[in-house]
């Protein structure tokens, strides 16, 4: 295989740096180049950090050389969202200079990383604080002339584009599984809280949680590991996947038929559909942006204050809209955030569910000049569709993950979501991998 399969394929760059067929340092500067002939067209990172890469790509070669085989991360080159600090690097967080530095130490999920041999080539492109969906600096690396999605959408577009075979991203409204989904990579949101946020730029302090993208769920799955989170959990065919057919159904139609199709295969593959009813996911996604509204003021305030030049015209829009919403309206988002919380529990817990299936995004990657589109009858805000169907398990709080189920007619990637359990992650993975083995990823709806 050339440098630029292994990168795209962690299991087989595994094998080959363990039987000696490419060293680290070959993988990394590979890596490395391929991101800077990338950059031109979908501009995934903001800084690649060459001198860094080597050091730790040195490092693990010898390490690799002198013990023999290591975990299934030793040498395997990821990206970092910009706004995790990976010490010695700038942090950037697609501000015009507001909370720019180059921290001195590495947020402890990158440590965790670094640790299990992985190497850090750079840091990947964000919307500024990770307060948007859409990542105007990236392109999709399935169609350049298409948004990633956001905040995340450097790292998806790393690993869409096989540069990385995996990064880390955050999510506070869906930012890890929008993108993911656009780029047809796998997106991790893990249970809110499991892993550490010190060393995060903080956006929504009741929702920012920091996840992984792989191109397949055992990247992502042995990414968690390193970071923690849990280890692998016995595959097994018996699971119960609930399924609201009239919210789907809510979707772009290629995007309704793949989810759909994708949860036919689970169904035949042993695994039980549960129909039910989920709340209404319009009071998700209201009570998810006045959080982020009110809690984005609360931490960015004194530095909008100091330099609001600082920031950009719509995120300075945003903190300032923030700080002047009442404080009812904000108790009221919490009240309707714990009552979304007890119905989805109950949902879970009287069906015995181990998993709800949503689609990921109702549409597909759009144009990137486009700011409206026409969906379900009416002109929708780009930005405002991308998080309809996500918001839901960032109020929650619940473990999500997106992989990809089939294409629609411009062969453009679909997400299917599934939400699991709390503090059941590693379950989540478990049944990821089985959807990903039955349903066929480049199957095509229209």
């Amino acid at each position: 295989m050339s440098l630029t399969e292994l990168l795209a394929d962690p299991a087989a760059a595994r094998r080959a740096l363990d039987d000696g067929e490419v060293g680290v340092l070959e993988l990394t500067r590979a890596a490395l180049a391929r991101a800077a002939e990338l950059q031109p067209t979908i501009g995934a990172f903001a800084e690649l950090s060459h001198e860094l890469a080597l050091e730790h790509a040195a490092r693990a070669e010898e390490a690799l050389r002198a013990d023999g085989a290591r975990g299934p991360l030793h040498g395997l080159p990821f990206g970092v969202k910009d706004v995790i600090d990976l010490a010695g690097v700038p942090t950037r967080l697609g501000t015009p200079r507001a909370g720019h530095q180059v921290p001195a130490a590495s947020a402890a999920v990158c440590d965790g990383l670094t640790a299990a041999g992985a190497v850090p080539i750079g840091k990947t492109v964000t919307h500024e604080l990770a307060n948007g969906m859409i990542t105007p600096a990236a392109r999709n690396p399935r169609d350049p002339s298409r948004i990633t999605g956001g905040s995340s959408g450097g790292s998806a577009a790393a690993v869409g584009a096989g540069i990385v075979p995996l990064a880390l991203g955050t999510d506070t409204n869906g930012s890890i599984r929008c993108p993911a989904s656009h780029c047809g990579v796998v997106g991790l949101k893990p249970t809110r809280g499991v892993l550490p946020r010190d060393g995060v730029a903080p956006l929504a302090w009741t929702q920012d949680t920091v996840g992984l993208m792989g191109p397949g769920v055992a990247a992502v799955a042995d990414g968690w590991a390193a970071l923690g989170g849990g280890s692998s959990a016995p595959a097994r065919d018996a699971w119960r996947v609930g399924v609201d057919r009239a919210t789907i159904a809510a979707a772009a139609p290629s995007v309704a038929a793949a989810v759909l199709s994708g949860l036919e295969s689970l169904s035949e593959s042993g695994a039980e559909l549960i129909e039910l009813k989920l709340p209404d996911l319009r009071l998700a996604g209201s009570a998810s942006v006045l959080a982020i509204l009110v809690e984005s003021a609360e931490a960015w305030g004194p530095k909008l204050a100091a330099d609001a030049a600082g920031f950009g015209p719509v995120v300075r829009a945003a903190l300032h809209a923030g700080a002047e919403i009442a404080a009812d309206a904000y108790i009221e988002a919490k009240r309707a955030r714990l009552w979304i919380c007890r119905r989805v529990r109950s949902l879970f817990d009287d069906a015995a569910l181990d998993a709800f299936a949503l689609p990921t995004v109702p549409v597909t990657a759009t144009p990137a000049a486009a700011e409206r589109v026409s969906f379900g009858g009416r002109e929708r805000s780009v930005e405002s569709l991308q998080s309809t169907f996500l918001a839901l398990a960032s109020l929650t709080g619940q473990p999500a993950l997106t992989l990809p189920c089939g294409t629609d007619g411009e062969g453009l990637p679909v997400g299917m979501q599934l939400l699991g359990r709390a503090h059941r992650d590693d379950d989540l993975l478990a049944l990821a991998t089985l959807a990903e083995r039955v349903i066929p990823a480049d199957r095509q709806f229209v």
